[in-house]
Order: structure tokens, then C-alpha cells, then sequence
């Protein structure tokens, strides 16, 4: 078995985006013909609500497992609140571009950057009708941030606890366009510098 790529979907400010993303990322994984695995280490558990609706198409747990999973890549999906900087090298920061959530993000990336992280930015949610989000948006997009815009794709995929690469979602409203900028964000992930420092529980098979 090769050796897995760990990714930690991290922003102590809460409703974000952390656990769309986490579960988003996966299922482009597997469209990739990757095997993805979610931790879920929120304690609101909503990565672990979509996984026990049954309509992923990957495992989700609460835990790190004790044994090496057969996967290729987990994603931590961390709780918000959480201003520990992550143990993994690559950090995936979402953040919704309004004023207040942006001072929140500057504060935990400044941590993270002091310590050696690989930080990958992803704007989720931003309102181009509104100046100081549009603006913020660009800001961060100059600096290589990835951005997912405000969609009710993602409101519909909510309602039935599935992923927006869910078949049953194949004729919604700009549903390709949506499922590229996520499978972007995975590419961009998987060119992403390997794992030199992993949580201690997974550090025999993490990627080095």
C-alpha cells in the first residue's frame, strides 16, 4: 500500500465551510479513482450527519483509526474554535470573505504560516453584489486562493445530506461548473508538497 497524503481542512471560526469542503473534496477523489477518507473532529459531527444519511461514496469516521486504512488521501475536518495549527504540513484554510470572518482568517494563517505549513486559501460563499467581499475575494484570489462562489448547488446537495458529484444532482444549475472548481482544489491539494510532520497517531504511514 502507498503512503497516504493528509490534509487538514482548518479555520477556528466557525461556518466557514470546513466540512462542505471535507466532504466535497472526497467525492471528487473518488472521481479521480482515489480512495478518500473524512475524520470528522467537529464536534457539531457534520460530516458524520452525511455519512450516516448513506449517500457517500466513502467512509467517514470520528475518529483516526488505529490501523493503517487502505486510502489515498485522508481530510481532517477540523471543529471551528480550534486554534491548535493542525500537525499536518498541508493545510486547506476556507473562508467566507465577509469583514469579520477575513480578520479571523489573517489572525489563524499567521499562526500557521509561522510554523512551516503549506496553506492552500479557498474563498467560499462570497457576494459579488457586496464591495468589501467582492474586494476581499480578488485580494486573496491575487494571492493564489481558490475560490467557490455563492451557489444553491450546494444549499440542495445540504438538504439530502449528499456530495454536489452526487448523480442525483447531474442537471442542476451550473453543476459543472461547481464540480470543477472543487476538482481544481483537489488538483491543486495533490501538487501540494508531501507530509514531513503528521499527528502522531497516523505518523507510520503518513506521506514523506
Amino acid at each position: 500500500m502507498s503512503k497516504i497524503k493528509l490534509v487538514s481542512i482548518w479555520n477556528p471560526k466557525g461556518g466557514q465551510g470546513k466540512s462542505m469542503l471535507a466532504i466535497n473534496l472526497a467525492a471528487a477523489a473518488v472521481e479521480m479513482d482515489l480512495k478518500p477518507l473524512v475524520i470528522c473532529q467537529d464536534q457539531q459531527g457534520t460530516s458524520m450527519l452525511y455519512y450516516k444519511s448513506g449517500n457517500l461514496p466513502f467512509e467517514v469516521l470520528s475518529d483516526i483509526p488505529k490501523e493503517k486504512p487502505d486510502v489515498d488521501i485522508i481530510f481532517f475536518d477540523h471543529q471551528a474554535s480550534d486554534w491548535e495549527v493542525p500537525s499536518s504540513h498541508l493545510l486547506v484554510m476556507p473562508l467566507k470573505p465577509a469583514r469579520d470572518q477575513f480578520a479571523t482568517y489573517i489572525d489563524a494563517y499567521k499562526r500557521a504560516s509561522a510554523v512551516g505549513k503549506e496553506i492552500l486559501t479557498v474563498v467560499t460563499d462570497g457576494q459579488k453584489q457586496r464591495p468589501s467581499e467582492r474586494s476581499t475575494t480578488e485580494y486573496l484570489q491575487g494571492q493564489g486562493a481558490k475560490v467557490i462562489p455563492s451557489s444553491g448547488v450546494f444549499s440542495r446537495a445540504s438538504e439530502e445530506y449528499r456530495t454536489i458529484f452526487d448523480p442525483s444532482l447531474n442537471k442542476a444549475y451550473k453543476i459543472a461548473e461547481r464540480r470543477r472548481e472543487v476538482s481544481g482544489i483537489l488538483a491543486a491539494i495533490l501538487m501540494e508538497k508531501s507530509d514531513t510532520e503528521a499527528p502522531q497517531e497516523v505518523k507510520e504511514y503518513a506521506t514523506v
